[in-house]
């Protein structure tokens, strides 16, 4: 389905003078950049606090003489 759609596209553009399809193009690409720093930069701040508490949470128990992981003595 997505090939068929950049065929339609493809072959619709063909039809437009050479600088309108640029102008296309670049306006096309300009979105897409916008759309994807939009998207990255609402998810940044969760995932950085969700891994620094992950990594909090790794070393918290993490003493000397204090159980490993299955109850035992820490190796």
């Amino acid at each position: 389905m997505k090939a068929n759609s950049r065929t339609q596209t493809f072959l619709r553009e063909l039809r437009v003078p050479r600088a309108e399809r640029a102008a296309r193009r670049e306006a096309r690409r300009v979105e897409d950049h916008q759309m994807r720093r939009a998207r990255e930069n609402d998810q940044a701040p969760e995932r950085r606090a969700a891994a620094a508490e992950a990594e909090a949470r790794k070393y918290q128990g993490a003493q000397i003489g204090s159980p490993g992981p299955l109850g035992g003595p820490a190796s």
